[in-house]
């Protein structure tokens, strides 16, 4: 085990805002992500470095216009906590969901958890009922 401190684990955690999603980087996550990495989302367990890369590269289709600006960020230890706000154009198929046009503006907390200078945990917290109020695919009256 290195000897990684909070501050080198916040700059490898905001690459993924600031490189990946901002420039479209994907190269990039095999430099930042272990082979065995798991990221946790609502929409379930992504496992491995490449089942990660396909769900970035899906999302950045669906909004090939997002941001993801780092609102706050905290590092203790081997993890770091950032609260984002993403900010996007629904362009293109999103699962069952045709582009809608819309732009979208949501909050997100993510946890990471980094060893030997490599992302292997990360749980994602996005706001997805903004989301898909946002998109007009729920009644926010509903709500």
């Amino acid at each position: 085990m290195t000897n990684e401190t909070p501050e080198t684990n916040e700059r490898i955690a905001r690459r993924i805002p600031e490189e990946v999603f901002a420039e479209g980087n994907f190269d990039l996550l095999d430099e930042l992500y272990a082979e065995d990495a798991i990221e946790h989302n609502p929409f379930g367990d992504l496992r491995g470095r490449t089942a990660i890369r396909e769900s970035y590269e899906g999302f950045v289709a669906a909004f090939p216009d997002i941001t993801q600006k780092v609102e706050d960020i905290v590092a203790e230890g081997d993890t770091v906590a950032m609260r984002l706000t993403a900010r996007g154009t629904h362009e293109g198929p999103m699962g069952a969901l045709e582009p809608t046009g819309r732009e979208i503006e949501v909050q997100q907390t993510v946890f990471t958890r980094i060893e030997d200078g490599e992302i292997v945990e990360r749980w994602l917290h996005p706001d997805n009922l903004a989301m898909l109020q946002q998109l007009g695919v729920v009644d926010a009256e509903l709500v």
